[in-house]
């Protein structure tokens, strides 16, 4: 949503953060902010999956909106300004992918989190020390089924470049030209490996969009239950290729990936969890869902976009959009986390039935805070009754205690 959902799971008490580390060793809210873009992704038609939909080139829309479906719709962000870091409570930007050497067979996440240390913890922070950060990388080997992941958090000023922009902390390193031609790099030192085999893990890898931007809500802002609004879009279809490294060696290779953006003034602890898919399909359809529980464990909000091969979006919203059920459920050996896994999706805009399975159960990242499970997925079902095939990521929060829980 990491993370709408995601993206929000990361949400920290500061407080007991900075003491686990001494110990250890554009906008502003939606609801308030007018922005006019100089230019926002204004792609008409792409037949690169083989749906000439649209061959006719049209104009170019104006400042201030994208092209969906032929018509020219309002955006509430602009790129690739955007794409640097606000001044907001929250932001994060969050990259996950598959990739293969055509033998070995591996997924990635790398998330990295901008958070305003006022807001959060109630006290004016000195100039130039407003923002706390979190860096968080995971690291899949399909073939053996390792699953080593690190985080670690800071509270030193960081100066960034701004464009192209360059986020680089701790074992995060991002670079963006905000459309999606990126490079990413995740480091996971021995010593630091989770739960996986000891040894060095790392992941460089290069970026390129093959579609549009994706503004999610349609507008590029999305409803986060009582907890307000947040700005997000995604590159939902991103070929990448690099290296990656594991205690096995080095391996060049290529694959996909999926990169969200998200930031406003939102709180996360309005709600006690969230559940989010990110979907790849091989006919070049692409599904984003999120839903949100409050305290009660009660299913208080539904959304999510679906995109066709030439970057057209469909939103869908509201309890009865989609309904999901899951088969299964693991419980962590490392927090008291009992995950539910293995679902069934059911769709009603296009008619999707959609099974969506893990074969690697233990892909839990606990975190100083807030436990989660962030997991690579496979997919199979149907689209109005066409066979379809993908894969993707899942992230589930609130099925583990977690400091930040209330007594």
């Amino acid at each position: 949503m990491k993370y709408m959902g995601k993206r929000g799971s990361l949400m920290v008490t500061w407080t007991v953060l900075m003491a686990v580390a001494c110990n250890s060793g554009g906008g502003d809210d939606p609801d308030q902010r007018t922005t006019s873009p100089d230019t926002v992704d204004a792609v008409g038609g792409n037949d690169m999956f083989g749906d000439d939909q649209q061959d006719e080139v049209q104009p170019d829309c104006p400042a201030g909106t994208y092209r969906n479906f032929g018509d020219c719709v309002e955006s509430a962000f602009s790129l690739p300004e955007d794409a640097a870091p606000h001044q907001n409570i929250m932001e994060w930007w969050y990259y996950t992918g598959h990739v293969s050497d055509g033998d070995r067979h591996f997924g990635f996440e790398i998330s990295l989190f901008q958070q305003r240390m006022e807001d959060l913890l109630g006290i004016t922070a000195p100039p130039g020390e407003e923002f706390g950060f979190m860096c968080h990388v995971a690291f899949l080997d399909k073939t053996t089924g390792d699953h080593a992941y690190t985080q670690a958090i800071s509270t030193t000023t960081q100066i960034w470049d701004w464009y192209p922009v360059e986020l680089k902390t701790m074992n995060c390193h991002i670079q963006m030209d905000g459309h999606g031609n990126d490079r990413i790099i995740g480091t996971i030192p021995e010593g630091q490996e989770g739960s996986g085999r000891s040894g060095s893990w790392m992941f460089d890898l290069t970026t390129k969009s093959l579609k549009p931007v994706v503004h999610h809500g349609g507008d590029g802002i999305i409803p986060m239950s009582i907890a307000g609004t947040s700005y997000y879009y995604s590159f939902t279809r991103l070929d990448a290729e690099g290296t990656v490294r594991t205690p096995d060696g080095e391996f060049e290779v290529t694959g996909q990936a999926w990169m969200d953006h998200q930031w406003g003034d939102f709180e996360t602890m309005a709600f006690k969890g969230w559940d989010w898919w990110s979907m790849q399909f091989e006919d070049g359809w692409e599904i984003m869902l999120f839903q949100f529980r409050d305290w009660s464990d009660v299913l208080v909000e539904q959304a999510g976009t679906i995109i066709d091969p030439d970057g057209n979006i469909r939103t869908v919203d509201g309890l009865d959009a989609f309904h999901i059920v899951s088969h299964r459920t693991w419980a962590s050996s490392q927090t008291d986390g009992v995950y539910p896994l293995d679902w069934d999706i059911v769709i009603d805009e296009l008619n999707w039935v959609l099974e969506v399975r893990t074969d690697f159960d233990a892909q839990e990242v606990p975190n100083f805070a807030k436990n989660y499970w962030e997991g690579a997925v496979r997919i199979a079902g149907t689209r109005d009754g066409t066979p379809v095939e993908g894969v993707g990521f899942v992230e589930l929060t609130g099925y583990a205690s977690n400091l930040m829980d209330p007594k």
